[in-house]
């Protein structure tokens, strides 16, 4: 008797979540994995290879599901370092252990050249946002060598040093996400400005909220709350020009973006190897280039109020010969600005 319950039991549970995986209509991405999900067309490509994908994909209940394997994993088995974040005081810590020496040469040798060969003629910095596990104090194990990394820099590197790493506190940067919020970087622009010549100065911004945030360490534990993203506006950015070397975005702030799978996108469509920001309302004729990651599509709009032009460089999708065919470097402001985390894993440029 007790195994024909259990029989029934799940036999009802089986057909119970089919009949909801007709009824319920399909998702087309997934904000919590931050993809896009299997859809039912695909199917129609080739049914045998896609169909396990999109039954996975469409599964009812499947964020919840996350959520609870999520729990099992951390809190049941004691894994602490789960999908390889760490989880403390509400933020999501990625895992950068261990320090790649090799890397950070090569990073430094990859400045230099660029340096040596396009910018002698060029007011030229770089600076280093640390990542979250910068804040780790006690996890020796989930960290790098800091100190190392930097002192590294400062030694090897024939780029003047901007530091900027004091700064910047914990409460910067989401909890699910990598990056600095961007009002955070305010205080970073009152430190590089006398590099640069220009004077901080306070500016008008409309502060915009959107309150769904999901950031890109999300999904590794999918049971934390949502957050708050802030991009700021002005007339300065509404008026602004953009130009992408790879597609027409036109959009300092894509607002699309923030229903897509990566809200962070919001800033400048996200990833891109060449954008130009031209503001069409200049108080000087200067221009500025950033060679960048992912950090600076939120600081970018933040300095456009003090230049007529900031060229935005990321030689993660990009190469320099192809960069030195579109851009004069005499006479402008270079800055160089990396996490640690492109510090450390700096093969990935070009």
């Amino acid at each position: 008797m007790k195994e024909k319950v259990i029989t029934i039991f799940f036999t009802i549970i089986i057909f119970g979540i089919a009949l909801l995986g007709l009824i319920i209509k399909d998702q087309d991405i997934s904000l919590v994995e931050r993809r896009k999900l299997t859809s039912i067309s695909t199917l129609k490509e080739d049914f045998s290879q896609n169909l396990d994908k999109y039954l996975t994909d469409q599964l009812p209940f499947r964020n919840q599901l996350l959520t609870l394997s999520n729990i099992f994993n951390r809190y049941i088995l004691k894994n602490s370092e789960y999908k390889k974040v760490y989880l403390k005081d509400d933020y999501i810590f990625e895992k950068l252990y261990p320090l790649d020496e090799k890397s950070i040469y090569n990073f430094i040798n990859k400045l230099n050249h660029i340096k040596a060969t396009y910018l002698e003629k060029s007011n030229c910095f770089y600076a280093i946002i640390p990542d979250k596990s910068y804040f780790l104090d006690g996890y020796k194990y989930l960290t790098i060598n800091y100190d190392a990394l930097f002192n590294l820099l400062d030694k090897e590197l024939e780029v003047d040093g901007i530091n900027i790493r004091d700064l910047v506190t914990i409460n910067d940067y989401y909890k699910t996400d990598i990056h600095l919020k961007q009002p955070s970087y305010f205080k970073i622009i009152d430190r590089i400005s006398p590099y640069f010549g220009f004077s901080s100065r306070s500016i008008n911004y409309q502060e915009n909220v959107y309150d769904s945030f999901y950031g890109s360490s999300y999904y590794k534990v999918p049971f934390h709350t949502k957050e708050h993203l802030v991009y700021l506006t002005n007339e300065i950015l509404t008026q602004a020009h953009v130009k992408h070397l790879e597609y027409n975005d036109n959009y300092v702030y894509k607002l699309e973006a923030l229903s897509s799978s990566d809200a962070y996108n919001v800033f400048l469509s996200g990833p891109s190897g060449f954008i130009e920001l031209e503001n069409t309302m200049p108080n000087n004729d200067n221009e500025l280039i950033i060679f960048r990651d992912s950090f600076a599509s939120s600081l970018a709009p933040l300095l456009l109020p003090y230049y007529k032009k900031i060229t935005l460089i990321d030689l993660r999708y990009i190469s320099m010969d192809l960069v030195s065919k579109y851009v004069d470097f005499t006479d402008k402001d270079v800055l160089f600005l990396y996490s640690t985390l492109i510090v450390n894993n700096s093969y990935i440029l070009k």
